[in-house]
């Protein structure tokens, strides 16, 4: 099994979760207001506007699925600021 965190501009979290829908994701779990501190600066979740706020995606799901899912993200990190972070993990039920 793969981990996938996605951290990508608030504005852009639909289309995000639209690709990942579109993969056939099993299941995503949101984070909205991240705060932190970045090569781009620092980020507030104080913010009234979407446009400065950030939000974490988590993903977990087979290889193939995760693949998929970063390959149509790509194209959206090619325009808005964000990182992608993919993990090993072990599942515990």
């Amino acid at each position: 099994m793969k981990k996938l965190e996605i951290i990508i501009e608030a504005i852009e979290r639909r289309r995000v979760c639209k690709i990942l829908d579109e993969v056939g994701v099993s299941g995503y779990t949101v984070i909205d207001d991240l705060q932190g501190r970045g090569k781009s600066g620092s980020k507030n979740a104080s913010d009234p506007s979407n446009i400065l706020k950030s939000s974490m995606i988590i993903v977990v799901d087979e290889e193939s699925v995760i693949n998929s899912a970063i390959d149509k993200l790509k194209e959206v990190f090619k325009f808005y600021s964000g990182k992608m972070f993919l993990s090993d993990i072990q599942v515990i039920d």
